[in-house]
């Protein structure tokens, strides 16, 4: 692996005239869904472009998926995290061109080189693809459902509890710390945890900050060959939620709340934590994500045992049991402060 990478990122209005133009030719495959087709597909009426539906991140589907495409040399990922995986995918596996146009942001896909797949209820992150280019056309984020954008949040938070769990495994001799992305990180974490009013607001400033995060986390990650830093404990409960519920979540739902669950097992200034996750604006509680409070007990239920067969690394999951008295002051602390539905009654 190289030690440097670069992204061309693009922030302004209206991008997608300058897109058509530096592109115009190339036969061009536009992956995204129905609903952002209606709303942005005329945009790229110059190129001509098919269109391909997301449905799925496994990747067995997505195999036999790119077997069957039309010829195309430009992959355009317009949409969220799997809009943008599988257009990775697809330009990786065909080795085409690939330029990102998010119309959210609730995820750090459009940086992250290697491709996030399902491999029988595991994330493997496979093939390495660097966009072209990535826009970020203000006029399309700033049109989205706000809590789409600020769910971003989470693949920046998640650093709060992430570091804990680094810090965690070197201690125990279980992982190699870098003194010097650990400091920089933690800058990053405090900027995000200062600046959450701008990404509640959605902002410019908010989105650059959003995309200028998503972008260190990329570049660090290639240098470094793991993303300890940014993934850890939360992004595993996540993961092991997924494989009980077999549902697909809003990124920044999911991720958040695991934030606040490992944090607490953490014992990681989980007074701040609530605090910030209240401003981010990103509802947390499990009518949200159209799963129930016992799905949740049942992952926390699992967790230890999941990360030991999954192999992930090593975390605060590895070190302490989650107990029955553990779940149940979870469950209460989001019914008593991060469920309005409960609160209302």
């Amino acid at each position: 692996m190289n030690s440097s990478i670069h992204y061309d990122v693009a922030y302004g209005h209206l991008l997608t005239d300058e897109l058509c133009t530096k592109y115009q030719g190339l036969r061009t495959l536009v992956v995204t869904d129905p609903t952002i087709k209606k709303n942005y597909g005329s945009l790229f009426s110059k190129l001509n472009p098919s269109f391909l539906f997301t449905k799925t991140m496994e990747a067995r589907i997505l195999e036999q998926e790119n077997q069957l495409l039309p010829p195309f040399d430009l992959v355009i990922g317009l949409g969220g995290g799997m809009a943008m995986d599988i257009a990775k995918f697809h330009a990786w596996k065909s080795g085409k061109t690939l330029v990102q146009v998010p119309t959210a942001i609730s995820v750090d896909a459009m940086f992250s080189y290697p491709i996030a797949l399902r491999f029988d209820g595991k994330v493997k992150y496979v093939g390495e693809i660097i966009p072209d280019k990535i826009y970020c056309d203000f006029n399309i984020l700033q049109s989205t459902p706000p809590v789409l954008n600020r769910s971003g949040i989470c693949d920046l938070l998640s650093c709060h509890t992430a570091l804990y769990d680094w810090q965690l495994g070197a201690e125990k001799g279980k992982s190699q710390m870098d003194p010097e992305l650990y400091n920089k990180t933690s800058k990053l974490l405090q900027e995000v945890k200062n600046q959450v009013d701008d990404i509640y607001q959605m902002t410019e400033k908010g989105i650059r900050l959003l995309m200028e995060g998503f972008k260190f986390v990329a570049v660090e990650n290639y240098k470094v060959g793991h993303c300890q830093y940014e993934e850890g404990s939360e992004h595993f409960f996540y993961y092991c939620l997924e494989a009980l519920t077999q549902k697909h979540f809003l990124h920044g739902k999911v991720i958040n709340l695991g934030i606040l669950l490992m944090s607490m097992l953490q014992d990681n200034k989980v007074e701040e934590i609530k605090t910030i996750i209240k401003k981010a604006g990103v509802p947390i509680h499990p009518g949200s994500m159209d799963i129930s409070y016992d799905d949740i007990a049942q992952a926390l239920r699992q967790c230890n045992a999941y990360v030991e067969e999954k192999g992930y690394s090593y975390s605060i999951l590895n070190d302490k049991t989650i107990t029955e008295d553990f779940i149940n002051d979870a469950i209460n602390t989001i019914k008593s402060e991060f469920d309005p539905t409960l609160q209302e009654k």
